[in-house]
């Protein structure tokens, strides 16, 4: 990728195939919105298969936008139907089919990826493990009753989510394309952000259009263009310089953009469950855990960011940390709060922190950091 003379973009067929994603998406928010906590779990294989394809598309280059290219875009795009169709039942009677078309998708990334040689000489590589180790894991999974099922398919998130980590000298010295990735990963979130809309506009169009409906849409609508500007504002473009300067940018792929962005997608959907439920009882106490989601959700996201900073800067931003300990001390006061006051508090928080940070940035004021990096 170091070699091309021109960046690296977007293309139309990586956009078509996004599609499958959002479908995902909203299979797994509606599933948490019904009380399944457990679809959190089905997440990381989501993820992990979005994040897997988006690193075969940054190897392959100028090469995926060709027949070969597109085809196993398309063959990944169709396992990944598969997985987000069996979502809503994966717990009951659709186990199998999730295990399998996982299995499948990851297949189709593997054998793509061996003819880059992408990771050199390593006998082990992240895209080896997902297909020889945590896809057959989840296939045996969705083959055993409940409680296994549930211990299984948590032991498959967890080889998928540490494998990088554990493989940091297999994936550390790599070399990606640095305009194509943050573009990637910064739809992905225009995705998640997505849900938060349709969640609330769903909601909205099945009752009257009242006085109080189109307050709730007001808030909510206002929470979630801070939500955007959170990320796109000063975290897209802090990202995009801390991969395009550093020498190790398999590391901050690993840690600022495969982890930070799962959490950044957790908090996301966390939070468009907790506007449903907001618009469906804004001046109740929650009682149920959907219900409560809302403040846990934006803490969810701020600690992503959070996280990011101190992989970036060594160490997390003043605005952020405090962002979090609120939306976290929040989220403890919420059962005793009506919702929407936990919606209006939230909102709060994350036009104070993005004011702060422009003031603080438009006036040329040094980075403020919870410690001193070593």
């Amino acid at each position: 990728m170091s070699e091309e003379t021109s960046e690296q973009r977007v293309i139309w067929s990586e956009l078509f195939i996004d599609l499958i994603w959002v479908f995902a998406i909203a299979q797994l928010a509606s599933l948490l919105a019904a009380g399944q906590g457990l679809a959190l779990l089905l997440l990381v294989p989501v993820w992990w298969g979005w994040v897997g394809v988006t690193v075969y598309s940054n190897a392959a280059g100028q090469k995926i936008d060709i027949v070969g290219g597109r085809l196993t875009l398309f063959g990944v795009a169709a396992a990944g139907l598969g997985v987000a169709v069996a979502i809503p039942q994966a717990y009951d009677g659709r186990g199998l089919m999730f295990g399998l078309a996982y299995l499948a998708l990851r297949l189709v990334l593997w054998l793509a990826m061996r003819p880059l040689h992408f990771y050199g000489g390593a006998k082990l590589d992240p895209f080896t493990v997902g297909l020889f180790l945590a896809a057959p894991l989840f296939v045996l999974g969705g083959l055993l009753p409940d409680g296994w099922r549930v211990a299984v398919w948590t032991l498959a998130a967890l080889v998928e989510i540490g494998s990088p980590a554990l493989m940091r000298g297999a994936t550390g010295t790599l070399t990606f394309e640095t305009a194509h990735l943050p573009e990637r990963f910064g739809l992905f979130i225009i995705i998640a952000i997505g849900e938060t809309v349709v969640a609330l506009g769903t909601q909205l169009s099945a009752g009257d259009v009242t006085a109080g409906a189109l307050g709730l849409m007001a808030l909510a609508f206002v929470m979630i263009c801070a939500l955007w500007w959170t990320y796109f504002h000063f975290g897209a473009s802090a990202m995009h310089h801390s991969l395009r300067t550093t020498k190790l940018q398999g590391r901050i792929v690993r840690q600022v953009f495969a982890y930070a962005h799962l959490a950044y997608v957790v908090g996301i959907l966390c939070i468009a469950v907790g506007l449903k439920k907001l618009v469906l009882h804004p001046l109740d106490a929650p009682h149920s855990m959907p219900e409560l989601l809302l403040a846990p959700g934006v803490a969810i996201f701020l600690a992503g960011f959070a996280y990011s900073r101190w992989r970036m800067f060594g160490a997390p931003t003043l605005f952020r940390s405090a962002g979090v300990v609120a939306c976290a001390l929040l989220g403890l006061a919420a059962p005793l709060l009506p919702l929407v006051v936990t919606a209006v508090l939230c909102t709060v928080v994350l036009i104070a922190l993005n004011g702060l940070e422009y003031f603080w940035v438009t006036t040329e004021r040094p980075l403020l950091l919870v410690w001193k990096p070593a």
